[in-house]
Protein backbone atom coordinates (compact mmCIF):
# COMPACT_ATOMS: atom_id res chain seq x y z
CA UNK A 1 0.00 0.00 0.00
CA UNK A 2 1.08 2.81 -0.93
CA UNK A 3 2.67 5.70 1.79
CA UNK A 4 1.29 9.10 2.29
CA UNK A 5 3.19 11.34 0.57
CA UNK A 6 5.96 14.13 2.09
CA UNK A 7 5.88 17.04 1.65
CA UNK A 8 9.06 18.81 2.88
CA UNK A 9 7.87 21.50 0.13
CA UNK A 10 5.08 22.52 1.83
CA UNK A 11 3.98 24.08 4.94
CA UNK A 12 -0.01 24.84 4.92
CA UNK A 13 -2.07 22.10 6.67
CA UNK A 14 -5.26 22.17 4.71
CA UNK A 15 -3.24 21.57 1.74
CA UNK A 16 -1.28 18.53 3.03
CA UNK A 17 -4.70 17.34 4.76
CA UNK A 18 -6.80 17.62 1.91
CA UNK A 19 -4.23 16.59 -0.32
CA UNK A 20 -3.56 13.27 1.56
CA UNK A 21 -0.07 13.82 2.89
CA UNK A 22 1.85 13.01 6.01
CA UNK A 23 0.49 14.84 9.17
CA UNK A 24 2.35 13.95 12.64
CA UNK A 25 -0.54 14.91 15.21
CA UNK A 26 0.83 18.27 16.77
CA UNK A 27 -2.59 19.00 18.00
CA UNK A 28 -2.17 17.69 21.64
CA UNK A 29 0.05 21.04 22.24
CA UNK A 30 -2.93 22.90 20.64
CA UNK A 31 -5.05 21.61 23.29
CA UNK A 32 -3.11 22.81 25.82
CA UNK A 33 -2.38 26.17 24.49
CA UNK A 34 -5.88 26.70 23.67
CA UNK A 35 -7.55 25.37 26.22
CA UNK A 36 -11.05 27.14 26.88
CA UNK A 37 -12.14 28.76 29.90
CA UNK A 38 -16.11 27.96 30.42
CA UNK A 39 -17.77 24.86 28.69
CA UNK A 40 -18.82 27.08 25.58
CA UNK A 41 -15.33 27.71 24.17
CA UNK A 42 -15.36 31.50 24.18
CA UNK A 43 -12.77 32.47 26.22
CA UNK A 44 -9.14 30.88 26.48
CA UNK A 45 -6.83 30.03 29.37
CA UNK A 46 -3.52 32.12 27.16
CA UNK A 47 -5.03 34.70 25.11
CA UNK A 48 -1.33 36.72 23.32
CA UNK A 49 1.34 33.89 22.59
CA UNK A 50 4.58 34.52 21.52
CA UNK A 51 6.90 31.73 20.12
CA UNK A 52 10.20 32.05 17.99
CA UNK A 53 12.31 29.15 16.43
CA UNK A 54 14.56 28.95 13.71
CA UNK A 55 13.53 29.19 10.40
CA UNK A 56 12.66 25.74 8.49
CA UNK A 57 11.32 24.71 11.32
CA UNK A 58 7.96 24.83 10.65
CA UNK A 59 6.41 27.95 11.79
CA UNK A 60 4.11 28.41 9.05
CA UNK A 61 2.75 25.36 9.13
CA UNK A 62 2.04 25.57 12.87
CA UNK A 63 0.44 28.99 12.01
CA UNK A 64 -1.49 27.38 9.33
CA UNK A 65 -2.49 24.98 11.91
CA UNK A 66 -4.09 27.43 13.86
CA UNK A 67 -5.78 29.18 10.47
CA UNK A 68 -7.79 26.34 10.37
CA UNK A 69 -8.61 25.30 13.84
CA UNK A 70 -10.76 28.80 13.76
CA UNK A 71 -11.71 29.19 11.07
CA UNK A 72 -11.94 25.98 8.46
CA UNK A 73 -11.17 26.12 4.94
CA UNK A 74 -13.34 28.70 3.88
CA UNK A 75 -14.53 28.65 -0.01
CA UNK A 76 -13.89 31.14 -2.49
CA UNK A 77 -16.94 32.29 -4.34
CA UNK A 78 -16.70 33.03 -7.63
CA UNK A 79 -17.85 36.63 -8.85
CA UNK A 80 -20.99 35.28 -10.46
CA UNK A 81 -22.01 33.30 -7.23
CA UNK A 82 -25.27 34.65 -5.19
CA UNK A 83 -24.22 32.02 -2.02
CA UNK A 84 -24.20 34.10 1.09
CA UNK A 85 -21.15 33.98 3.01
CA UNK A 86 -21.84 32.01 6.14
CA UNK A 87 -19.11 31.56 8.44
CA UNK A 88 -19.50 27.50 9.74
CA UNK A 89 -18.52 26.97 5.98
CA UNK A 90 -14.98 25.95 6.68
CA UNK A 91 -15.43 21.99 7.44
CA UNK A 92 -12.96 22.40 10.19
CA UNK A 93 -14.12 19.11 11.85
CA UNK A 94 -13.27 16.83 8.49
CA UNK A 95 -9.76 18.82 8.89
CA UNK A 96 -9.17 17.63 12.13
CA UNK A 97 -10.68 14.33 12.24
CA UNK A 98 -8.37 11.88 13.30
CA UNK A 99 -5.79 14.34 15.68
CA UNK A 100 -6.07 15.26 19.03
CA UNK A 101 -8.36 17.82 19.12
CA UNK A 102 -11.38 16.50 17.42
CA UNK A 103 -13.68 16.36 20.06
CA UNK A 104 -12.84 19.65 20.86
CA UNK A 105 -13.62 21.47 17.43
CA UNK A 106 -16.89 20.09 18.36
CA UNK A 107 -17.93 22.07 21.15
CA UNK A 108 -16.27 25.75 19.59
CA UNK A 109 -17.24 28.01 17.27
CA UNK A 110 -15.58 29.39 14.25
CA UNK A 111 -13.36 32.61 14.39
CA UNK A 112 -12.31 34.66 11.99
CA UNK A 113 -8.97 34.77 11.10
CA UNK A 114 -6.57 37.45 10.13
CA UNK A 115 -2.94 36.26 9.43
CA UNK A 116 -0.11 38.31 8.52
CA UNK A 117 2.89 37.28 6.66
CA UNK A 118 5.70 40.51 7.94
CA UNK A 119 8.22 38.94 5.84
CA UNK A 120 6.36 40.37 3.10
CA UNK A 121 6.44 44.09 4.30
CA UNK A 122 10.49 44.33 4.77
CA UNK A 123 11.85 47.47 3.35
CA UNK A 124 14.71 50.31 3.60
CA UNK A 125 12.63 53.33 4.82
CA UNK A 126 10.28 53.77 7.26
CA UNK A 127 8.00 55.26 4.72
CA UNK A 128 8.34 51.81 2.51
CA UNK A 129 7.50 49.73 5.49
CA UNK A 130 4.48 51.40 5.76
CA UNK A 131 3.86 51.39 2.22
CA UNK A 132 4.45 47.79 1.90
CA UNK A 133 2.09 46.84 5.34
CA UNK A 134 -0.68 48.20 3.28
CA UNK A 135 -0.22 46.47 0.28
CA UNK A 136 0.42 43.71 2.78
CA UNK A 137 -3.34 44.43 4.26
CA UNK A 138 -4.72 44.79 0.65
CA UNK A 139 -3.61 41.19 -0.03
CA UNK A 140 -5.59 40.49 3.54
CA UNK A 141 -8.89 41.95 2.47
CA UNK A 142 -8.53 40.71 -1.22
CA UNK A 143 -8.93 37.28 0.59
CA UNK A 144 -11.99 37.79 2.70
CA UNK A 145 -13.79 39.82 -0.51
CA UNK A 146 -12.86 36.40 -2.28
CA UNK A 147 -14.56 34.59 0.44
CA UNK A 148 -17.97 36.21 0.36
CA UNK A 149 -17.01 38.95 3.20
CA UNK A 150 -18.33 42.98 2.98
CA UNK A 151 -14.87 44.39 3.78
CA UNK A 152 -16.19 47.99 2.91
CA UNK A 153 -13.97 48.30 -0.13
CA UNK A 154 -14.64 46.89 -3.78
CA UNK A 155 -12.04 45.53 -5.52
CA UNK A 156 -10.72 48.04 -8.16
CA UNK A 157 -8.95 45.88 -10.90
CA UNK A 158 -10.17 43.32 -13.35
CA UNK A 159 -8.28 40.73 -11.54
CA UNK A 160 -10.37 41.97 -8.08
CA UNK A 161 -7.43 42.81 -6.35
CA UNK A 162 -8.60 45.51 -3.59
CA UNK A 163 -6.41 48.13 -3.68
CA UNK A 164 -7.26 51.23 -0.83
CA UNK A 165 -8.38 54.54 -1.92
CA UNK A 166 -5.54 56.46 -2.84
CA UNK A 167 -5.20 59.94 -0.55
CA UNK A 168 -6.05 63.34 -1.65
CA UNK A 169 -2.73 65.90 -2.48
CA UNK A 170 -1.19 67.02 0.21
CA UNK A 171 -2.74 64.10 2.88
CA UNK A 172 -0.91 61.10 3.77
CA UNK A 173 -2.42 57.69 3.36
CA UNK A 174 -5.02 55.94 6.03
CA UNK A 175 -3.18 54.63 8.64
CA UNK A 176 -2.54 50.64 8.91
CA UNK A 177 -3.60 50.64 12.24
CA UNK A 178 -6.94 52.04 10.89
CA UNK A 179 -7.15 49.72 7.67
CA UNK A 180 -6.35 46.36 9.89
CA UNK A 181 -8.83 47.74 12.73
CA UNK A 182 -11.90 48.22 10.49
CA UNK A 183 -11.15 44.79 9.18
CA UNK A 184 -11.05 43.38 12.62
CA UNK A 185 -14.84 44.91 13.16
CA UNK A 186 -16.13 43.62 9.95
CA UNK A 187 -15.07 40.36 10.70
CA UNK A 188 -16.76 40.58 13.78
CA UNK A 189 -19.81 41.78 12.68
CA UNK A 190 -20.45 39.23 9.80
CA UNK A 191 -19.05 36.39 11.96
CA UNK A 192 -21.18 37.08 14.94
CA UNK A 193 -17.19 36.41 17.04
CA UNK A 194 -14.39 37.75 18.26
CA UNK A 195 -11.30 37.68 15.70
CA UNK A 196 -8.18 35.68 15.74
CA UNK A 197 -4.79 37.23 14.78
CA UNK A 198 -2.14 35.03 13.75
CA UNK A 199 1.51 36.90 12.84
CA UNK A 200 4.57 35.21 11.16
CA UNK A 201 8.06 36.29 10.87
CA UNK A 202 6.87 39.82 12.53
CA UNK A 203 10.96 40.11 12.84
CA UNK A 204 12.02 40.21 9.42
CA UNK A 205 11.62 44.00 8.81
CA UNK A 206 14.19 44.49 11.58
CA UNK A 207 16.47 41.53 11.19
CA UNK A 208 16.34 42.49 7.52
CA UNK A 209 18.53 45.89 8.85
CA UNK A 210 21.20 43.54 10.79
CA UNK A 211 24.49 44.31 9.33
CA UNK A 212 23.44 47.52 7.57
CA UNK A 213 24.29 51.00 8.13
CA UNK A 214 20.59 52.19 8.84
CA UNK A 215 18.59 53.57 12.10
CA UNK A 216 16.32 50.57 13.39
CA UNK A 217 14.39 52.90 15.62
CA UNK A 218 12.29 54.89 13.26
CA UNK A 219 11.22 51.34 11.87
CA UNK A 220 10.42 49.65 15.49
CA UNK A 221 8.24 53.01 15.88
CA UNK A 222 6.58 51.82 12.97
CA UNK A 223 5.88 48.57 13.71
CA UNK A 224 5.16 49.30 17.94
CA UNK A 225 2.31 51.66 17.16
CA UNK A 226 1.35 48.13 14.79
CA UNK A 227 0.88 46.07 17.60
CA UNK A 228 0.33 48.33 20.17
CA UNK A 229 -3.26 48.14 18.08
CA UNK A 230 -3.73 44.54 19.28
CA UNK A 231 -3.53 45.52 22.56
CA UNK A 232 -5.43 48.27 22.62
CA UNK A 233 -8.32 45.95 21.19
CA UNK A 234 -7.98 43.00 23.95
CA UNK A 235 -11.22 43.04 24.86
CA UNK A 236 -12.37 42.60 20.65
CA UNK A 237 -9.94 39.93 20.05
CA UNK A 238 -10.44 36.11 20.40
CA UNK A 239 -6.67 34.66 20.85
CA UNK A 240 -3.56 36.69 19.20
CA UNK A 241 0.10 34.27 18.24
CA UNK A 242 3.07 35.69 16.94
CA UNK A 243 6.09 33.98 15.92
CA UNK A 244 9.52 34.88 14.86
CA UNK A 245 12.98 33.58 14.35
CA UNK A 246 14.28 35.88 17.14
CA UNK A 247 13.61 38.06 20.27
CA UNK A 248 15.67 40.59 19.44
CA UNK A 249 12.89 43.00 18.65
CA UNK A 250 10.70 42.05 21.81
CA UNK A 251 11.53 44.41 24.41
CA UNK A 252 11.49 47.98 22.08
CA UNK A 253 8.83 46.12 20.27
CA UNK A 254 6.59 45.14 22.65
CA UNK A 255 6.66 47.71 24.70
CA UNK A 256 2.86 48.31 24.35
CA UNK A 257 2.04 44.59 23.96
CA UNK A 258 2.85 43.75 27.32
CA UNK A 259 0.75 41.16 27.73
CA UNK A 260 2.45 38.41 25.62
CA UNK A 261 3.18 34.72 27.24
CA UNK A 262 6.68 33.91 25.71
CA UNK A 263 6.32 29.91 24.52
CA UNK A 264 9.75 29.86 23.26
CA UNK A 265 11.85 28.06 26.35
CA UNK A 266 9.05 26.70 27.82
CA UNK A 267 9.71 23.08 27.89
CA UNK A 268 6.22 21.88 27.87
CA UNK A 269 6.49 23.13 24.20
CA UNK A 270 9.87 22.34 23.32
CA UNK A 271 8.28 19.81 20.42
CA UNK A 272 5.62 22.05 19.36
CA UNK A 273 7.94 22.10 15.93
CA UNK A 274 10.59 19.90 15.06
CA UNK A 275 10.20 16.05 14.74
CA UNK A 276 10.83 13.59 18.13
CA UNK A 277 13.17 10.49 18.30
CA UNK A 278 9.41 8.92 18.62
CA UNK A 279 7.79 10.44 15.68
CA UNK A 280 11.16 8.58 13.17
CA UNK A 281 10.33 5.49 15.32
CA UNK A 282 6.02 6.14 14.57
CA UNK A 283 4.97 7.70 11.83
CA UNK A 284 8.29 7.89 9.70
CA UNK A 285 8.88 4.51 10.36
CA UNK A 286 8.03 2.91 7.31
CA UNK A 287 9.66 5.75 5.22
CA UNK A 288 12.96 5.19 7.62
CA UNK A 289 12.79 1.19 6.62
CA UNK A 290 12.58 2.11 2.96
CA UNK A 291 15.47 4.40 2.95
CA UNK A 292 17.58 2.09 5.24
CA UNK A 293 17.22 -0.80 2.76
CA UNK A 294 18.05 1.52 0.01
CA UNK A 295 21.24 2.83 1.59
CA UNK A 296 21.93 -0.61 2.39
CA UNK A 297 22.51 -0.62 6.28
CA UNK A 298 20.65 -1.31 9.18
CA UNK A 299 17.47 0.34 10.44
CA UNK A 300 19.37 1.36 14.01
CA UNK A 301 23.11 2.61 12.24
CA UNK A 302 20.73 4.68 9.70
CA UNK A 303 18.58 6.06 12.65
CA UNK A 304 21.83 7.07 14.83
CA UNK A 305 22.75 8.49 11.61
CA UNK A 306 19.73 10.18 11.05
CA UNK A 307 20.28 11.87 14.68
CA UNK A 308 23.73 12.73 14.40
CA UNK A 309 23.08 15.16 11.28
CA UNK A 310 19.33 16.24 12.04
CA UNK A 311 18.71 15.90 15.42
CA UNK A 312 19.64 17.96 18.62
CA UNK A 313 17.50 20.86 18.89
CA UNK A 314 16.82 22.02 22.52
CA UNK A 315 14.22 24.40 23.40
CA UNK A 316 14.15 24.68 26.71
CA UNK A 317 16.62 23.64 29.92
CA UNK A 318 18.59 20.27 28.56
CA UNK A 319 17.42 18.17 31.70
CA UNK A 320 13.84 18.53 30.74
CA UNK A 321 13.05 18.58 26.79
CA UNK A 322 12.91 16.30 24.75
CA UNK A 323 15.67 16.88 21.68
CA UNK A 324 14.11 17.26 17.88
CA UNK A 325 14.81 17.13 14.61
CA UNK A 326 15.30 19.98 12.22
CA UNK A 327 11.58 18.89 10.14
CA UNK A 328 12.19 20.65 6.98
CA UNK A 329 15.55 18.43 7.07
CA UNK A 330 14.17 15.39 8.09
CA UNK A 331 11.35 15.16 6.09
CA UNK A 332 13.50 16.03 2.57
CA UNK A 333 16.82 13.15 3.52
CA UNK A 334 13.62 10.81 4.05
CA UNK A 335 12.19 11.53 0.97
CA UNK A 336 15.06 11.13 -1.07
CA UNK A 337 15.90 8.23 0.33
CA UNK A 338 13.13 6.68 -1.14
CA UNK A 339 14.56 6.34 -4.36
CA UNK A 340 16.57 3.18 -5.49
CA UNK A 341 19.46 5.26 -6.26
CA UNK A 342 20.00 6.75 -2.80
CA UNK A 343 22.88 4.16 -1.94
CA UNK A 344 24.83 5.49 -4.99
CA UNK A 345 24.14 9.06 -3.79
CA UNK A 346 24.94 8.66 -0.36
CA UNK A 347 28.32 6.88 -1.07
CA UNK A 348 29.38 9.44 -3.35
CA UNK A 349 27.79 12.98 -1.18
CA UNK A 350 27.62 11.49 2.26
CA UNK A 351 24.41 13.05 4.18
CA UNK A 352 22.84 15.95 2.72
CA UNK A 353 22.83 19.41 4.28
CA UNK A 354 19.59 20.79 3.16
CA UNK A 355 18.94 23.32 6.19
CA UNK A 356 22.86 25.11 4.97
CA UNK A 357 21.48 24.48 1.51
CA UNK A 358 17.73 26.86 1.73
CA UNK A 359 20.24 29.75 2.81
CA UNK A 360 22.91 31.23 5.01
CA UNK A 361 22.61 34.17 7.17
CA UNK A 362 25.06 35.78 5.90
CA UNK A 363 25.68 38.01 8.56
CA UNK A 364 26.84 36.20 10.84
CA UNK A 365 29.98 35.33 8.84
CA UNK A 366 29.91 39.08 8.57
CA UNK A 367 29.71 39.24 11.84
CA UNK A 368 32.70 36.89 12.66
CA UNK A 369 34.65 38.63 10.38
CA UNK A 370 33.96 42.06 11.97
CA UNK A 371 35.64 40.87 14.79
CA UNK A 372 32.75 41.86 17.17
CA UNK A 373 31.33 37.70 17.50
CA UNK A 374 31.78 35.66 20.03
CA UNK A 375 32.00 31.90 18.34
CA UNK A 376 30.75 29.74 21.02
CA UNK A 377 30.99 31.77 25.13
CA UNK A 378 28.87 30.27 27.42
CA UNK A 379 25.10 31.53 27.70
CA UNK A 380 24.09 33.68 30.85
CA UNK A 381 22.64 32.06 33.83
CA UNK A 382 19.12 30.13 32.78
CA UNK A 383 16.89 32.41 34.27
CA UNK A 384 18.38 34.91 32.03
CA UNK A 385 18.43 33.76 29.38
CA UNK A 386 14.81 32.23 29.21
CA UNK A 387 13.67 35.80 29.96
CA UNK A 388 16.51 38.28 28.44
CA UNK A 389 15.32 40.52 25.46
CA UNK A 390 18.00 42.53 23.31
CA UNK A 391 18.02 45.20 20.93
CA UNK A 392 19.28 45.57 17.47
CA UNK A 393 22.37 47.81 18.33
CA UNK A 394 23.47 45.65 21.26
CA UNK A 395 23.86 42.27 20.27
CA UNK A 396 24.52 39.16 21.89
CA UNK A 397 26.33 36.90 19.58
CA UNK A 398 25.31 33.44 21.44
CA UNK A 399 21.81 34.75 21.56
CA UNK A 400 21.99 35.24 17.83
CA UNK A 401 23.52 31.64 16.76
CA UNK A 402 21.20 29.93 19.79
CA UNK A 403 18.05 32.15 18.24
CA UNK A 404 18.99 31.34 14.26
CA UNK A 405 19.70 27.92 15.68
CA UNK A 406 23.44 27.69 14.88
CA UNK A 407 23.46 26.56 18.66
CA UNK A 408 21.47 24.74 21.06
CA UNK A 409 21.84 24.35 24.73
CA UNK A 410 23.63 21.58 26.02
CA UNK A 411 24.38 20.72 30.03
CA UNK A 412 28.19 19.63 30.19
CA UNK A 413 29.02 18.23 34.33
CA UNK A 414 26.67 20.60 35.28
CA UNK A 415 27.29 23.46 33.38
CA UNK A 416 25.08 24.97 30.63
CA UNK A 417 26.52 25.89 28.09
CA UNK A 418 26.70 26.85 23.73
CA UNK A 419 27.06 23.92 21.46
CA UNK A 420 26.22 22.91 17.79
CA UNK A 421 22.65 20.94 17.87
CA UNK A 422 24.14 18.17 14.94
CA UNK A 423 26.90 17.63 12.20
CA UNK A 424 24.90 19.42 9.75
CA UNK A 425 24.93 22.59 10.99
CA UNK A 426 28.43 22.19 12.74
CA UNK A 427 29.87 21.62 9.36
CA UNK A 428 27.93 23.79 7.30
CA UNK A 429 28.58 26.69 8.93
CA UNK A 430 32.43 26.17 9.33
CA UNK A 431 32.25 25.60 5.12
CA UNK A 432 31.06 29.33 5.17
CA UNK A 433 33.56 30.55 7.13
CA UNK A 434 36.11 29.02 5.57
CA UNK A 435 34.37 29.61 1.82
CA UNK A 436 34.58 33.53 2.69
CA UNK A 437 38.67 32.92 3.28
CA UNK A 438 38.69 31.58 -0.28
CA UNK A 439 39.79 28.09 0.39
CA UNK A 440 38.24 24.55 1.37
CA UNK A 441 39.56 22.14 3.30
CA UNK A 442 40.27 18.69 2.15
CA UNK A 443 39.60 15.15 4.21
CA UNK A 444 43.48 14.28 4.09
CA UNK A 445 44.37 17.87 5.77
CA UNK A 446 41.63 17.32 8.27
CA UNK A 447 43.09 13.64 9.38
CA UNK A 448 46.58 15.27 9.34
CA UNK A 449 45.63 17.82 11.76
CA UNK A 450 43.78 15.70 14.08
CA UNK A 451 46.18 13.49 14.08
CA UNK A 452 48.78 15.77 15.23
CA UNK A 453 46.76 17.11 17.55
CA UNK A 454 45.93 13.84 18.82
CA UNK A 455 49.86 12.99 18.88
CA UNK A 456 50.47 15.94 20.61
CA UNK A 457 52.91 16.73 17.48
CA UNK A 458 52.74 20.07 17.31
CA UNK A 459 55.90 20.80 14.73
CA UNK A 460 53.52 18.82 12.45
CA UNK A 461 50.19 20.27 13.56
CA UNK A 462 51.70 23.95 13.08
CA UNK A 463 53.62 23.03 9.67
CA UNK A 464 50.42 20.93 8.14
CA UNK A 465 48.29 24.42 9.26
CA UNK A 466 50.73 26.94 6.93
CA UNK A 467 50.31 24.85 3.99
CA UNK A 468 46.95 25.27 4.48
CA UNK A 469 46.39 28.62 5.33
CA UNK A 470 49.17 29.14 1.76
CA UNK A 471 46.14 28.26 -0.41
CA UNK A 472 44.31 31.34 0.75
CA UNK A 473 44.67 34.83 -0.11
CA UNK A 474 47.27 36.61 2.07
CA UNK A 475 45.57 39.83 2.35
CA UNK A 476 42.31 37.84 3.65
CA UNK A 477 44.39 37.11 6.75
CA UNK A 478 44.98 40.03 8.55
CA UNK A 479 44.26 40.17 12.44
CA UNK A 480 44.04 38.19 15.32
CA UNK A 481 40.56 37.31 14.65
CA UNK A 482 40.56 35.80 11.26
CA UNK A 483 43.21 33.10 12.78
CA UNK A 484 41.13 32.20 15.21
CA UNK A 485 38.06 31.64 12.69
CA UNK A 486 40.36 29.50 10.76
CA UNK A 487 41.13 27.42 13.88
CA UNK A 488 37.10 27.30 14.97
CA UNK A 489 36.29 25.83 10.90
CA UNK A 490 39.06 23.55 10.97
CA UNK A 491 37.80 22.18 14.25
CA UNK A 492 34.05 21.73 13.48
CA UNK A 493 35.68 19.76 10.34
CA UNK A 494 37.71 17.75 11.78
CA UNK A 495 34.72 16.91 14.21
CA UNK A 496 36.94 17.12 17.36
CA UNK A 497 35.40 18.20 20.87
CA UNK A 498 35.88 21.74 21.19
CA UNK A 499 34.76 25.31 22.86
CA UNK A 500 35.59 28.60 21.62
CA UNK A 501 36.23 31.87 23.84
CA UNK A 502 35.37 29.64 26.66
CA UNK A 503 34.53 32.04 29.84
CA UNK A 504 35.84 31.36 33.33
CA UNK A 505 37.10 33.65 35.95
CA UNK A 506 40.48 34.70 34.83
CA UNK A 507 39.12 35.85 31.39
CA UNK A 508 38.40 33.57 28.43
CA UNK A 509 40.57 31.35 26.39
CA UNK A 510 40.37 31.30 23.12
CA UNK A 511 40.10 27.70 21.98
CA UNK A 512 39.63 24.34 23.94
CA UNK A 513 40.08 20.52 22.27
CA UNK A 514 39.65 18.40 24.20
CA UNK A 515 41.01 14.75 23.36
CA UNK A 516 40.46 11.26 25.62
CA UNK A 517 44.20 11.81 27.56
CA UNK A 518 44.55 15.38 27.05
CA UNK A 519 43.14 18.99 26.09
CA UNK A 520 44.92 21.37 24.57
CA UNK A 521 44.31 25.13 25.53
CA UNK A 522 45.08 27.26 23.05
CA UNK A 523 45.78 31.07 23.12
CA UNK A 524 46.36 33.09 20.08
CA UNK A 525 48.18 36.29 19.34
CA UNK A 526 49.17 38.39 16.01
CA UNK A 527 52.58 39.97 15.30
CA UNK A 528 53.27 39.09 18.82
CA UNK A 529 55.09 35.78 20.39
CA UNK A 530 54.41 32.46 21.69
CA UNK A 531 55.29 33.09 24.88
CA UNK A 532 53.41 36.09 25.40
CA UNK A 533 50.78 33.50 24.46
CA UNK A 534 51.45 31.15 26.65
CA UNK A 535 51.71 33.74 29.34
CA UNK A 536 48.50 34.89 29.01
CA UNK A 537 47.16 31.33 29.41
CA UNK A 538 49.22 30.51 33.05
CA UNK A 539 48.76 34.68 34.38
CA UNK A 540 45.38 34.01 33.85
CA UNK A 541 44.69 30.30 34.82
CA UNK A 542 43.21 28.88 31.71
CA UNK A 543 42.13 25.35 31.43
CA UNK A 544 42.03 24.98 35.33
CA UNK A 545 38.52 23.83 34.59
CA UNK A 546 40.05 20.24 33.34
CA UNK A 547 42.47 19.48 36.51
CA UNK A 548 39.77 17.84 38.24
CA UNK A 549 39.51 15.10 35.32
CA UNK A 550 42.39 12.39 34.11
CA UNK A 551 43.23 14.70 31.57
CA UNK A 552 46.61 16.36 30.84
CA UNK A 553 45.85 20.22 30.09
CA UNK A 554 48.49 21.34 27.77
CA UNK A 555 48.79 25.12 27.59
CA UNK A 556 49.66 26.02 23.43
CA UNK A 557 50.72 29.31 22.53
CA UNK A 558 50.33 30.10 18.55
CA UNK A 559 51.56 33.07 17.02
CA UNK A 560 50.70 34.21 13.32
CA UNK A 561 53.46 36.42 11.94
CA UNK A 562 51.68 38.14 9.05
CA UNK A 563 53.21 37.23 5.89
CA UNK A 564 50.78 39.86 3.90
CA UNK A 565 50.71 39.97 0.03
CA UNK A 566 53.52 37.46 -0.27
CA UNK A 567 52.30 34.71 1.51
CA UNK A 568 50.22 33.03 4.32
CA UNK A 569 51.36 34.18 8.64
CA UNK A 570 54.59 31.79 9.52
CA UNK A 571 53.58 30.02 12.60
CA UNK A 572 55.20 29.83 15.50
CA UNK A 573 54.54 27.91 18.94
CA UNK A 574 55.26 27.27 22.77
CA UNK A 575 53.54 24.71 24.80
CA UNK A 576 53.91 23.56 28.45
CA UNK A 577 51.85 21.16 30.70
CA UNK A 578 49.84 22.67 33.34
CA UNK A 579 49.56 19.42 35.57
CA UNK A 580 52.19 18.64 36.16
CA UNK A 581 54.71 21.56 34.79
CA UNK A 582 56.58 20.30 32.13
CA UNK A 583 57.81 22.37 28.88
CA UNK A 584 58.39 22.17 25.20
CA UNK A 585 59.04 24.75 22.53
CA UNK A 586 59.27 24.75 18.35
Amino acid sequence: MALPFLHPDQSEFISIRRGGGLYIDKTDHLWRLLAPVGGDGSRLQTKYVFLTRPRRFGKTLLVSTLEAYFQGDLPRLRRSDKVVFSPDAGERQELFRGTTIEDTIRQTRAHPVVRLNLAMTTADTPKGLRSRLLEHLESVYTDWHDCGVTTGIEPRTEGGFIRFPQPTAGSDPTPVTVRLETLLYELERQFDALPVVLIGEYDTPLTHLLGRDIDPEPFIAVLREFFGLLKRLEDRLHFVFITGISRFAHANLFSTLNNLTDISWDSEYADLCGFRDADLQGALLPYLEVGARNLDKPVKQVTQELRDHYSGYCFGHPDSSEKVYNPFCLLNCLQDMQAATAGARWQWLGWPNYWAASGTPQFLVRMARQGNFGLSSEPPPVDQLMHATYDLTNIDSGSLMLQTGYLTLRMDQGRLRYDYPNNEVRLTFASSLLEDFGRYAATDELTALHRALVDEDYDAFCTQLHAFMAGMPGEKIANETDCHLILHALCQLMRAEFQSEVHQLGGRSDLEVVFSDHVCVFEFKYNSSPQIALEQIETRDYGRRHFASVRRVVAVGLNFVAGGQEGPPRIEYQTRVRNPSTSNSG
